[in-house]
């Protein structure tokens, strides 16, 4: 009997068996992030786990080098060895038929090692602490010159000359061939890439989380029996840019409006077709100016099922449609009246009632000045934990995607591979080597060879496979549950219910109640709209709860939209969490089975004081 069948947890040996007809898989993917013979005792002593919070779908070689990669062996080099968190180490990452699994690296238990590396920490966070203004301002300049440096990469790349190269060899002594400079602008574009993402993304990321542990901590002791999302809603109200691609849509919408244009939004089912009729009018043309103005960085937002995008994944620019479907349910607010702005003002004055209130329950001086102290600091990191998310998850990927098709539009079209999307079934270092042989292929005049046709077309159908698998969400022996502070502020960690219910797999039907994180309070009734892929935000109508995985930025505007929200997975400050809180709508995250359970349609009730959801039909 098999563990699936026994209803237990699979063994490691068990899950990493290959599927049928997938021999050589590994072949696809780096030699580091593969589950090996010699590895297998190892890792037969952590718990592992699928973050699907992360990574929900089997990840493509190129999805491995291009988020998987570098968003671990980032986080990793800046927690262990950088930001020296006293505890964590870092996570185990690996691919099993393509899917992620992580198991925490064991936690530091040695009293004199945790020591040593709490003061290393608190000297390096305190650095961070009392030079934030200008660090962060000297890291908006350099993350913004690097994206505009990817941008302009774009312009460069280009189909190689026939039938002869450049006069400009020996005009502007480049002494290069074309051939060359295709290969070096991929160089840069990896190059630039990845040094946002995976140095970038997490420069400051462990200061942020420290001052949320930190401000938690001294909260939970200073106030038994307080909740996270009371800690959570102490920190609201901030202004940040993370939300200017939302405003910037409610500016559009309000401008629509005022201009006349709000029927024909809202009765087109086309984005670009609305455009081209609209630049027949002259405030038709003054509205797609306006929109225009704010595509670049604004628009470049990616609509995506986990928190990191995918190969597949939109962006609104990409896909308007996406930004027409806010536009629509923004215009229809607007015309009954409604506000589609955030009460900031009211969220301000409920933040200053709560740190009153319990700076009033502390008794000494000392108390009052140490959780000033740790409120100002969550309140101003709250900022960059958010707007990282913009910057590097959402610009810097649609930006180097971008210029990654324009080089498979060159393979392609010289014969190195079929069609321009089958360069996601490469690992970078084998998008460099493909360009090389077209270097060379093309230098000489000769064909070039069909090796990578060939590789790709197994892979594609490797990969098929691996999409109709269904991987487990835990792996046994599970010894004990999530310890990774990261992890557990951000995912919501795996609470002993949700184990339980994975033993027993009862059916969907079974479940009329879920448990999960209140994040944010307040208890509301209404219809649900369970949206797994991010193409069908658009759907979301008036005074429904979606029901989701997991949202990021880009599923900011449909929280103007719903009336609750309920997540698989995400803990307190994880982005729904937050932006939950900021739109005042109650919030219930880490269920694990509500996509699973919760059909679109159903009557629900989300109790985000409780961090229960009811299905009540």
């Amino acid at each position: 009997m098999s563990s699936k069948e026994a209803g237990m947890i699979p063994s490691l040996y068990e899950v990493s068996k290959p599927i049928p007809g997938t021999e050589g898989w590994e072949r696809m993917y780096p030699v580091g992030n593969l589950i090996w013979k010699e590895r297998i005792k190892e890792l037969e002593e952590v718990s592992i786990y699928r973050d699907v919070m992360h990574w929900p779908r089997a990840l493509t070689p190129f999805d491995t080098d291009c988020i998987f990669i570098p968003a671990f062996r980032g986080l990793d080099a800046y927690q262990h060895r950088i930001t020296v968190t006293p505890v964590g180490r870092g996570f185990y990452f690996f691919l099993i038929n393509g899917y992620q699994f992580s198991a925490d690296v064991p936690v530091y238990t040695d009293p004199k090692v945790i020591e040593e590396r709490t003061r290393e920490f608190m000297r390096r966070m305190i650095y961070c602490w009392f030079n934030w203004k200008w660090l962060y301002s000297r890291w908006k300049k350099d993350v913004l010159e690097l994206l505009k440096e990817q941008e302009s990469l774009g312009k460069q790349i280009r189909d190689l000359p026939e039938p002869y190269d450049d006069m400009e060899i020996y005009t502007k002594l480049r002494a290069i061939s074309s051939g060359r400079k295709l290969v070096e602008i991929f160089d840069r574009a990896v190059h630039i890439y990845l040094t946002i993402f995976e140095g970038y993304q997490y420069q400051f990321i462990g200061a942020a989380y420290a001052t949320d542990f930190v401000f938690i901590d001294f909260c939970k002791k200073a106030f038994p029996g307080i909740d996270e999302q009371t800690i959570g809603r102490m920190i609201t109200g901030v202004e940040l840019e993370a939300y200017r691609p939302d405003e910037e849509v409610k500016r559009l919408a309000r401008l629509a409006v005022k201009l006349g244009l709000a029927a024909d939004i809202k009765k087109a089912t086309n984005f670009e077709k609305m455009r081209s009729e609209f630049e027949k009018t002259r405030n038709g043309r003054k509205w797609c100016q306006e929109f225009d103005k704010v595509s670049f960085p604004w628009f470049n937002m990616m609509v995506t099922q986990g928190v990191f995008a995918r190969h597949d994944e939109p962006c609104w620019i990409e896909n308007p449609d996406i930004i027409l479907g806010f536009l629509k349910n923004y215009i229809e607010k607007i015309e009954r009246g409604e506000k589609i702005e955030r009460d900031v003002k009211a969220l301000k004055a409920e933040k200053a009632r709560l740190f009153k209130e319990h700076l009033e329950k502390l008794k000494t001086d000392e108390e009052k000045k140490t959780f000033k102290q740790y409120y100002d600091l969550a309140t101003t990191f709250y900022v960059f934990v958010e707007e990282e998310v913009m910057y590097i998850k959402n610009f810097n990927y649609a930006l180097f995607r971008r210029n990654i098709k324009k080089f498979a539009e060159i393979l392609a079209k010289r014969g190195i591979i079929k069609e321009p999307n089958d360069i996601f079934f490469l690992q970078f270092k084998e998008i460099k080597s493909a360009l090389e042989d077209l270097s060379w292929s093309w230098a000489a005049g000769i064909p070039p060879t069909n090796y990578w046709i060939r590789e790709i077309e197994w892979r594609k159908k490797v990969f098929e496979k691996f999409e109709k698998w269904e991987p487990p969400m835990f792996v046994g022996p599970w010894k004990k549950g999530v310890e990774e502070p990261f992890a557990l502020i951000l995912g919501g960690g795996v609470p002993p219910h949700i184990l339980d219910l994975y033993r027993r797999r009862p059916k969907p039907e079974e479940l009329k109640e879920l448990t999960g994180h209140g994040v944010s309070p307040g208890v509301v009734e209404g219809p649900a709209r369970v949206i797994k892929r991010p193409e069908d935000i658009d759907k979301l109508q008036l005074g429904e709860i979606m029901v989701c995985p997991h949202t990021q930025p880009a599923w900011t505007p449909a929280f103007a939209v719903i009336k609750g929200i309920v997540c698989d997975s995400g803990g307190v400050m994880s982005h729904a969490g937050i932006t939950a809180r900021e739109y005042g709508i109650p919030g219930v995250m880490n269920t694990h089975f509500g996509t699973s359970v919760i059909k679109t349609g159903d009557k629900i009730r989300v109790d985000g004081d409780k961090g229960v959801v009811t299905i009540l039909g």
